[in-house]
């Protein structure tokens, strides 16, 4: 898909291009609309936190979806197929690539990009998908993040923002129009097999205290399904779940 068939909108700067593409009249914006800012004063990340980001290094955009063909209770679906597409583009480059529950890419063990998607309903149908994305390109030094890396770390040389970004958005159109077109295809399991510690035991801490737990599914809602060592199975979401390194 070329470029063209975005509606690419560049910013100088913003102070959260999610926020800025919110406050629009979005019923008067084609689908596929993105806005990117350059620099990128106060991002957002899961629960409120700041997604950090030095000015001109990184990708940092927002894209506008109209999933009404997903139903509503299947809204992590979203979240899954944006995972998918970044995962596409980064292991172009990139070997060791990962999904991490429930919507972070990981290079091995360091955060590489992160994903925020807020849903507009209109009764019981979606109206719009304002889909958040922040990855690391060029920037090499952090403060507060605590375990980042980005593609110069791992590559070794910059890269250009304006052609990674075409890149990204065609790997994310392609799982996105797979899923429209088809809905047949195995999404869940292609998802599950790039998902760190899927399968494996890992150091966990639930509902504030620790233990050893595996990943054996993610439900319809995006909440985990694990197994502890005596085989007890347990539903967990965010709020409940730390995953320990």
């Amino acid at each position: 898909m070329s470029e063209n068939k975005y509606n690419i909108l560049w910013h100088e700067s913003l102070a959260s291009t999610q926020t800025y593409l919110m406050d629009l009249d979005l019923s008067k914006l084609a689908e596929w609309t993105v806005i990117i800012a350059k620099n990128q004063t106060s991002g957002r990340g899961q629960n409120k936190n700041v997604w950090e980001t030095e000015d001109c290094k990184n990708l940092c955009f927002s894209i506008l979806l109209k999933p009404c063909f997903i139903n509503i209770a299947d809204q992590f679906i979203l979240t899954q197929i944006l995972s998918l597409g970044i995962y596409d583009f980064l292991s172009k480059y990139i070997q060791d690539v990962f999904i991490k529950w429930p919507n972070d890419i990981y290079v091995k063990k360091n955060k590489i990009a992160g994903i925020l998607v807020n849903n507009k309903l209109q009764g019981e149908e979606f109206s719009f998908s304002i889909c958040g994305i922040g990855l690391n390109v060029n920037q090499t030094s952090f403060f507060n993040a605590p375990n980042p890396t980005s593609m110069k770390i791992e590559l070794g040389y910059d890269s250009s923002i304006e052609v990674l970004l075409c890149d990204l958005l065609d790997c994310i159109y392609n799982r996105y129009d797979r899923l429209k077109d088809s809905k047949v295809f195995d999404y869940k399991e292609d998802y599950m097999s790039k998902l760190l510690y899927n399968n494996k035991w890992a150091k966990y801490e639930y509902e504030g205290s620790l233990l050893d737990a595996k990943i054996l599914d993610v439900n319809q809602y995006g909440h985990l399904i694990l197994t502890k060592k005596d085989k007890t199975r347990f539903l967990a979401d965010l709020k409940q779940l730390k995953f320990c390194h």
